[in-house]
């Protein structure tokens, strides 16, 4: 074998591009088009860490999550895009609730309350940002959970495939079998649900001799070796776990072709091996070929000459990060002829470490852990972390199942198609890892370009037709009562509140338009709009609704398969009031649409976003009876009984309390459409033609509610046919309208019972699956942080895991477990 030296300086494609803009040479285009790719159209990537390494809760429980949002090739935390779109999706593909984060840094955190009575099922987080929706084939987030329900109702099938084969693929290393040339063939055997599955065989040419034994080495995939003879052709005779028995065809031979072959057996190097058969030998001898070695933004380019059969090259593998390496032969021309993906494993990324200041606690006892984040060079690193500790005792983790930052990061978010247990090459590197991972890359293809479409020009996903979010915008029109617009009008948009900020000005156009930009926007906020138009002109201010995010898109089968592990948390849930974070007692804003989910039957035929469902409420008015009034408090007065209004604001009766000033009231809890908008909030901003049922909640119906639903709850739920109409705001005093836009959702804090662990102040039992979540731990300049938090009940082992990233994009992962005596 001859090694071949490059004939060409290698370039960081990111820079001197202009050795590669030569007129009529197909791959300097191609070279500069992938330049303008990753440097003008830089793609954005989101994970979620949840505060599970197992998708699986119960109804009633929350769901908590920080989000890391990367940008191009190295993972740098985005500078692009500020806002973060979250949505909880059903079993069906329906939109159930969507929230709004604020990223800082590239990241931010969120949670979704599940509703005790939420079907159990398969449910999906899916995260974007609207840059991400240019691209061909989104990259968005998802990921699977599955849901119990106490009760043990709706129960879930399990998936079936009735009629669907077992099915076994090969995959020539480099794209195709050269005859007379040796060959490494990758293989996959897929089950009839989708998932690998082991088999057996031989590989037999058209004489009925074998020519190689076929063993599965993992999750269906393995490898044989033989080389190809030419006019002969070749099957595989296997056997699947299942035991049924197929006879396969293998890809046709080739004649006259060359191979690639790409080795990281010794994690040192990086081995490259170009092979071309006789007939193909003499007909391109002294030609000049192209090598195209890519990875994370950086290009090497090689330009060896077929003066050999064989030609090698070895690289150092330090010289590459650690990920997934895209390696490339071209003719002279630039016609692709061999392609191979590797996976370079290198001492590189993030080095956590956990330590304790005890190798054990007791239940209840307070826990201080001290994290210490450095990088490859052994240097301190200031990052930004989210950590996690559940009870092992309750559900044993397996690492192979999770959804890693590194897993997703380097791995799935990168290549094409479904992966298997994507952290199993990632929890534990080993020798047999580093296989099974070489194995994984043999079958699968690489999502970011391809180098055929970079030859004709930037491909079509870098069209831009979103821009980057950097805020949320507070937009809307005036009309006058008889619709006509309101043009050249100026509008005030004056935020309520000390930290709402300035009040900002716009003026109308001649459609009677405006918009404020860049307004920093909070669940819940209020604002004042102020129109300058005569007294007498009675005007309507229509606020225009948040935009519609990207269609969903039906979800793998394989990955709705519901997680029974989701049922065994219920059988050890306790009752909801002895302090588990619940629907029940821990409730900040509801998040489910009522009506794209399905709530348990009950004998009142009306409409409800209560959280209890229809029934479970102390008196219900419905919109006939006040749809003509010019105020909601107006029409609802006298009706609710108990319940007086002042200035739109709702309060029960009995909801007095005495201090030193006299009696003072407190306004009760206002949930519209199952959204939170807090204590105090004006009932009038809302148009009572709109409203289908107002329920009143007292006592033990509104204790699902929490401490919030104490002063009483007012569940508001709209009509059906108001559900896409754009928020109408109605005229407080001439020109001026009080407005409540969608905003920026803030994250409730993870719950924990309040007791003394000396004292033991918590009688009732606190058997936590989650025992700790936070989102939001910074490491110091010395790469230190520190923690501290109450364990639980239960005895046994408690699982630590952080994840996180520095500034420039480097990500970890570190497990620590202790015991709990």
């Amino acid at each position: 074998m001859k090694k071949f030296i490059l004939s060409l300086a290698v370039s960081l494609i990111f820079f001197q591009s202009t050795v590669f803009c030569q007129n009529g040479d197909p791959i300097a285009n191609a070279i500069s088009n992938l330049k303008i790719l990753l440097t003008d159209h830089l793609s954005e990537r989101a994970y979620l860490h949840f505060d599970r390494p197992y998708g699986c809760y119960v109804a009633g429980e929350t769901v908590y999550f920080k989000a890391y949002v990367f940008m191009g090739e190295r993972h740098e935390p985005t500078t692009l895009s500020n806002v973060l779109h979250v949505d909880l999706i059903d079993k069906n593909d329906v939109l159930l609730h969507t929230i709004s984060l604020q990223l800082a840094g590239g990241t931010a955190w969120g949670d979704f309350l599940l509703p005790d009575t939420l079907p159990k099922g398969v449910y999906r987080v899916r995260a974007y940002t609207q840059w991400m929706r240019n691209a061909k084939d989104p990259n968005y987030f998802d990921q699977f959970l599955s849901v119990g329900t106490v009760n043990g109702v709706d129960r879930v099938a399990g998936n079936t495939a009735g009629g669907i084969k077992p099915d076994l693929q090969f995959f020539p290393e480099g794209g195709s079998l050269v005859a007379e040339v040796p060959s490494k063939v990758g293989f996959k055997a897929i089950g009839t649900n989708g998932l690998g599955i082991n088999v057996k065989g031989i590989v037999v040419d058209n004489e009925h001799r074998e020519v190689a034994k076929i063993t599965s080495a993992h999750l269906g995939m393995g490898e044989f070796n033989f080389i190809p003879e030419l006019g002969k052709t070749y099957q595989a005779m296997v056997a699947f776990a299942d035991g049924s028995q197929y006879t396969i065809p293998l890809p046709a031979v080739q004649q006259k072709g060359i191979t690639l072959a790409v080795n990281t057996d010794d994690p040192s190097k990086v081995s490259i091996t170009i092979r071309a058969n006789r007939p193909y030998y003499k007909e391109n001898l002294n030609k000049k070929y192209e090598l195209l070695i890519y990875r994370s933004g950086s290009l090497k380019r090689y330009s060896p000459v077929l003066d050999n059969s064989i030609l090698g090259l070895d690289l150092p593998a330090s010289g590459f990060p650690t990920g997934v390496l895209k390696v490339t032969l071209m003719s002279e021309t630039g016609e692709p002829l061999n392609e191979r993906l590797v996976f370079v494993q290198n001492p590189d990324l993030l080095n956590l470490s956990v330590s304790g200041s005890k190798p054990a606690y007791a239940t209840r006892d307070s826990v201080g852990l001290n994290l210490s984040a450095k990088d490859k060079d052994g240097s301190p690193v200031n990052g930004s972390f989210s950590v996690s500790v559940v009870d092992e005792s309750k559900i044993l983790v397996n690492e192979s199942e999770e959804n890693s930052i590194l897993s997703y990061m380097l791995l799935t978010s990168e290549l094409k198609g479904r992966i298997e247990k994507p952290n199993f090459y990632f929890a534990n590197v080993t020798g047999e890892t580093r296989a099974d991972l070489d194995m994984l890359m043999l079958s699968q293809g690489y999502r970011r370009f391809d180098w055929k479409e970079l030859e004709n020009g930037i491909p079509a996903q870098a069209g831009a037709a979103f821009s980057p979010e950097k805020s949320l915008d507070i937009s809307g029109y005036l009309k006058t009562k008889s619709g006509d617009p309101v043009p050249n009008c100026v509008v005030t948009l004056i935020p309520q509140g000390v930290n709402g900020g300035a009040p900002q000005v716009q003026t109308t156009d001649n459609a009677g338009e405006f918009r404020f930009a860049n307004i920093f926007v909070a669940t819940g906020m209020k604002f004042i709009l102020k129109a300058q138009t005569p007294a007498s002109k009675k005007l309507v201010l229509t606020i225009d609704k948040a935009a519609a995010g990207p269609a969903i898109t039906p979800a793998d089968p394989r990955d709705t398969k519901y997680n029974a592990t989701a049922d065994i948390l219920a059988s050890l849930q306790n009752n909801p009031g002895q302090g588990l974070p619940t629907a029940s007692n821990n409730v900040t804003s509801m998040v489910i649409n009522p009506e794209k989910m399905s709530a348990a039957p009950s004998k009142y035929n009306y409409r409800s976003s209560n959280i209890g469902g229809p029934g479970h409420a102390d008196f219900v008015v419905h919109g006939d009876q006040f749809k003509n009034i010019p105020t909601l408090s107006s029409g609802l007065q006298g009706i609710l009984p108990g319940v007086v209004f002042n200035g739109g604001v709702a309060y029960l009766n009995t909801s007095m309390t005495v201090s030193k000033g006299g009696q003072q009231a407190n306004p009760m809890l206002i949930m519209i459409d199952g959204t939170n908008m807090r204590a105090g909030y004006n009932v009038d901003i809302l148009n009572p033609a709109e409203v289908e049922t107002v329920e009143l909640l007292k006592d033990a119906n509104a204790a699902i509610y929490g401490i919030e639903g104490g002063q009483g709850v007012m569940v508001i739920t709209t009509r059906r046919t108001y559900a896409d109409l754009q928020a109408i705001s109605k005229e407080m005093s001439p020109g001026i309208f009080s407005i409540a836009p969608a905003g920026f959702y803030k994250a409730r804090e993870f719950y924990v019972p309040k007791y003394d662990a000396q004292s033991n102040g918590v009688k009732a039992a606190d058997n936590r699956t989650t025992i700790f979540w936070k989102p939001d731990l910074i490491t110091d300049s010395a790469g230190n942080a520190s923690f501290n938090y109450i364990n639980a009940d239960e005895k046994g082992t408690y699982r630590v895991e952080i994840q996180g990233t520095d500034s420039s994009g480097n990500i970890g992962i570190q497990v620590f477990r202790y015991k709990v005596e």
